[in-house]
């Protein structure tokens, strides 16, 4: 007897936010945010948004995505460099360590 294919079942990919500081973004948003788009679908992630850090320093949007990440039980993030998780009044390597640390993260960068 031949197996009946399961028609309920679905494939879900796994969520993936970008994160893009404008300061550092020159009015390449748009540009920016389709690279990280790109990435995502080669890497078979659903890229879900993007998070705008509009003012340097001020670590709204690095929270906001930090609370959604943990929301929607997501542990990707895109940026387009790792740059941009740079700059903040907490550096780097402190940054990429809460988001693994508050919500299993794993950071991609479009650019290495």
């Amino acid at each position: 007897m031949a197996a009946i294919p399961n028609p309920t079942e679905v494939r879900v990919e796994a969520l993936i936010y970008g994160y893009v500081r404008d300061d550092l973004a020159d009015g390449r948003s748009e540009e920016l945010e389709n690279a990280m788009c790109g990435l995502a679908r080669s890497a078979g992630l659903c890229f879900a948004a993007t998070f705008h850090e509009s003012t340097p320093g001020d670590g709204t949007a690095f929270a906001e995505l930090t609370a959604e990440l943990k929301r929607a039980d997501a542990h990707h993030v895109v940026v387009p460099s790792l740059d941009h998780l740079a700059g903040q009044t907490i550096p780097r390597d402190l940054l990429i360590a809460k988001l693994a640390h508050e919500a299993s993260a794993k950071i991609w960068a479009v650019e290495h």
